[in-house]
């Protein structure tokens, strides 16, 4: 459990759990981020405005290929865990919430 910090925000937590390779992503984690940065982007999220126009075409098309993961693949994801969590990461990616959650512990590397 001394992965999990208890300082980080509710988001960050859940974003670190999502992250983990070693988490079973399920369709519930996947529906929560795409519907977190929904909600981000319709909010006019200020880091996501600092963004530059190719990334955020990354961060779309990051999003959608993590929609389309989740609609093709009912609710069996072992297959394609790896697929859709990277698509989850890069579709979040300026949000402080993901830098928090994967500092300092967490790997991975975004396009």
């Amino acid at each position: 459990m001394s992965n999990y910090p208890t300082n980080l925000s509710s988001a960050a937590r859940r974003i670190r759990r999502i992250s983990d390779p070693s988490y079973p992503l399920c369709r519930e984690d996947i529906i929560w981020v795409l519907h977190y940065v929904q909600k981000k982007v319709a909010s006019k999220d200020p880091n996501l405005l600092d963004l530059s126009k190719p990334r955020l075409l990354r961060n779309f098309s990051s999003y959608c290929e993590a929609a389309l993961l989740l609609h093709s693949s009912g609710n069996h994801f072992h297959a394609k865990n790896d697929d859709v969590r990277t698509c989850l990461l890069n579709a979040m990616y300026g949000l402080p919430e993901l830098a928090d959650a994967l500092s300092p512990i967490q790997d991975h590397t975004i396009d």
